[in-house]
């Protein structure tokens, strides 16, 4: 049979062809509808099948947390329909099974309690969470401990994770302000102890020309569910400006400690160029008292070159210094 005759037009097809062409589709209807049939059936068929479920303990004791959990995901056989089954694996009512901490036995060992959910307690969780929908055969886990512990309090700061670009003639004016800037942790002392600060969820913004606020989640130490935290995100604000580049012509001072005398000596050129960048805001706050450059007189440093390196000894603390030019000048002792 000529495959390609499905793709083209009734109006050009003979009568053969198109009688072809009807049964091939007769029989892909057939076929469709017999997979169709095939399936609902093996669906309303009884089938066992695994699926797996987080547990944890919640409600403990005023001033007291849980550590060391002997294990927190169990899987659970079931049994039901094909259909059932496959609505519970994908979307489940609770992923979680929470059980009270007041509820469960205690054993202590080494004067530590220890609090346990036995296999038939596992069990007639699930069942109250699917509520009949399926039946709870087996769970893989026969006994979970968690051991209780006093809880303490400790303040971490938060560092933000981001990765901010600005648009051209525009950058950061100051401090990102992260409001709150710490945050105060409870839970075992043992595991406050491995902790100095917490992150922000990734940030990734761009091109930048204006302040910018965004509210961030804290990330929670990964798989520490006895750790609780007072703030769960912060706010962020990254201040922005648009920049100029300037210049301010400055003389140069020389220093001679000791008794080396200053008038001996004479710089070419006696004037720096000191490049910067400025916000537009502070443009006309920029002064030249506000810098200050010299160089030490070679007699007090024992340099016999034939020029000394400026040093940059004081600038605003609101700009950014792109050069200096000299960088060294020339000079000559008088006799």
């Amino acid at each position: 049979m000529n495959w390609k005759l499905l793709w083209r037009k009734k109006d050009v097809l003979t009568p053969t062809e198109a009688a072809s062409k009807r049964r091939v589709y007769i029989f892909a209807v057939c076929l469709v509808c017999s997979a169709l049939f095939w399936l609902f059936t093996k669906l309303s068929q009884e089938s066992q099948a695994n699926i797996d479920r987080l547990v944890l303990f919640k409600n403990f004791p005023e001033g007291m947390v849980g550590v060391a959990q002997s294990d927190s995901l169990v899987s659970f056989t079931l049994e039901s329909t094909g259909l059932r089954l496959i609505v519970e694996h994908f979307f489940p009512a609770n992923e979680t099974l929470l059980f009270e901490v007041g509820s469960s036995p205690v054993v202590t060992r080494a004067d530590q309690q220890h609090h346990y959910l036995t296999k038939t307690m596992l069990i007639e969780g699930l069942e109250r969470t699917i509520e009949g929908r399926a039946r709870v055969i087996d769970a893989d886990t026969d006994t979970i401990f968690v051991q209780t512990v006093p809880s303490s309090q400790k303040q971490l700061p938060v560092v933000i994770d981001a990765d901010i670009s600005f648009e051209r003639r525009f950058d950061q004016y100051g401090d990102v302000t992260i409001i709150p800037d710490s945050i105060w942790l409870s839970g075992p002392q043992t595991v406050l102890d491995t902790l100095e600060y917490l992150t922000t969820e990734y940030w990734e913004t761009g091109n930048l020309k204006k302040t910018t606020q965004r509210d961030l989640r804290i990330q929670k130490p990964a798989d520490l569910p006895s750790l609780t935290m007072e703030e769960t995100s912060v706010s962020v604000t990254v201040p922005v400006e648009e920049f100029t580049e300037a210049y301010k012509e400055l003389p140069i001072h020389i220093y001679c400690p000791g008794r080396f005398p200053q008038k001996d000596l004479r710089l070419f050129p006696d004037h720096v160029r000191v490049g910067y960048l400025v916000a537009l805001r502070d443009y006309r706050a920029v002064s030249e008292q506000m810098f200050h450059v010299a160089v030490i007189c070679p007699q007090a440093t024992g340099n016999s070159g034939e020029r000394l390196p400026l040093n940059l000894e004081a600038y605003p603390s609101f700009v950014e210094i792109l050069y200096l030019r000299p960088e060294q000048v020339e000079y000559i002792i008088l006799e």
